[in-house]
């Protein structure tokens, strides 16, 4: 498994983060009436924590036009 927001953005999740788990992460402002359900390694987890859901999304341009092109298959 690996970040569905690194392999986004073109970067390597498992370089960065060693064996660490994989986490499941519900994000409700992306899609009008249902939550994305997005696999977050855990720098990316950590960073969604902190900076929040808007600024997240804002910041990985790429994994947002990602979500946006593939809406059924994150759901």
């Amino acid at each position: 498994m690996s970040c569905d927001c690194c392999k986004a953005e073109g970067r390597n999740s498992e370089y960065l983060n060693g064996n660490k788990k994989i986490c499941r992460a519900k994000l409700f402002k992306v899609y009008v009436g249902r939550t994305a359900t997005v696999k977050l390694c855990r720098l990316c987890d950590i960073e969604l924590f902190s900076i929040g859901e808007s600024r997240f999304l804002k910041n990985h341009y790429g994994f947002t036009k990602e979500l946006a092109v593939n809406q059924k298959s994150f759901t």
